[in-house]
């Protein structure tokens, strides 16, 4: 089992932000907001996210009808005790009065809409809806955007968080970076894998983040275990042989494929996270955390599951030195009041003494 302790203590406090990272009082001050004064508290983070309508279209109004239209969400956020609701910039300038002061509301700035899957190469470039000034007078406490490791646009990307980097900064405004590995090459060799889970937020870190969400690391399935390991052997571990790390902690490929047959004999669709202990998952996921060592790093909220599923997950999150996670459809993709059962359930694990992270 994990020593929850020793991980915590090597993981950022905002004490060390203000002294090492010379991060500003105005910042410190909207990053206490929702870390501490909202949600679970104790240094960690549970939000509400709804950008469905700009990355996935409305259709899915026909099956969750009410829960996932932006009134329902933000009712959700007024009676639940989240540390934050995180609203695409036009949501946040139509719906801003519906928002309960006590809110804190974080505007994401960057999005694309959905048009189908007809570019398989590389995904829509996400494109400005909106300046940091939109997101101060709204009352947001931190802006988002989106970057994506491994896209064709990287170049143009990197220079266009810089600059609202630089610009919410200005403002006192923390940024929050959606890094996630996307592209030609890590769609090739497993986006969300520990790789690249592990560069994403290395990756944002450097570009200046103050809190990173980015994927789980998922075990890589057995249609790209090959490219992954060619990929890992060809590119990383000629230069660094202590990359091969990555590999060790995948589930070995006679036990992957055995698994993978099994299921489709069965009918069932594989689950190839299970195939590792809980004890594994910490570990993977406590490296991909370990390269935030100034950033504070948060977690998607993943597919649509059961509760259960949601909180199991979180616990391996928070046992590996996780801040917390950003959790959408799993809270508003059902009734409100069931919303509110499990959203208690998610805070009673982050709430728990181990986790508790110091000032």
């Amino acid at each position: 089992m994990a020593n929850t302790a020793n991980i915590l203590g090597k993981r950022p406090t905002l004490k060390d932000l203000i002294s090492k990272a010379a991060i500003d009082r105005s910042r410190i001050e909207k990053i206490h907001r929702m870390f501490y004064q909202s949600g679970p508290g104790y240094g960690t983070f549970l939000g509400l996210p709804f950008d469905q309508l700009v990355e996935h279209g409305p259709g899915h109004e026909f099956k969750w009808s009410r829960s996932a239209k932006p009134e329902a969400v933000i009712e959700l956020a007024n009676k639940g005790n989240f540390s934050s609701l995180v609203l695409s910039v036009g949501q946040a300038q139509k719906y801003q009065h519906d928002i309960d002061p006590k809110v804190p509301l974080m505007v994401k700035l960057d999005g694309h809409f959905y048009t189908g899957n007809i570019n398989e190469i590389n995904y829509p470039r996400h494109t400005m809806f909106g300046s940091v000034e939109d997101a101060i007078r709204v009352g947001a406490v931190a802006v988002g955007l989106t970057f994506y490791l491994g896209s064709e646009d990287i170049g143009a990307d990197i220079e266009r968080i810089a600059q609202v980097r630089d610009e919410a900064h200005e403002f006192g405004l923390p940024l929050v970076i959606w890094s996630y590995p996307r592209g030609p090459l890590p769609d090739s060799t497993k986006a969300d894998s520990l790789l690249w889970c592990h560069y994403a937020v290395s990756s944002a870190e450097s570009l200046g983040a103050d809190i990173v969400k980015t994927k789980f690391p998922s075990v890589v399935d057995p249609g790209k275990r090959d490219a992954y390991e060619n990929f890992i052997m060809k590119e990383y571990i000629k230069k660094i042989p202590e990359a091969g790390k990555y590999l060790d902690l995948e589930p070995p490929k006679e036990k992957l494929l055995e698994y993978d047959k099994e299921m489709k004999a069965k009918g069932k669709k594989p689950n190839y996270d299970s195939l590792l202990t809980h004890e594994q998952h910490v570990e993977r996921t406590k490296i991909v955390i370990g390269a935030g060592g100034r950033t504070f790093v948060i977690f998607s909220g993943g597919a649509k599951t059961k509760g259960g599923a949601v909180n199991e997950s979180t616990q391996i999150i928070m046992d590996a030195g996780g801040e917390g996670r950003i959790i959408g459809r799993n809270f508003w993709g059902i009734p409100i009041k069931e919303a509110l059962k499990l959203l208690d359930e998610v805070t009673k694990v982050m709430q728990k003494d181990k986790y508790r992270r110091k000032f």
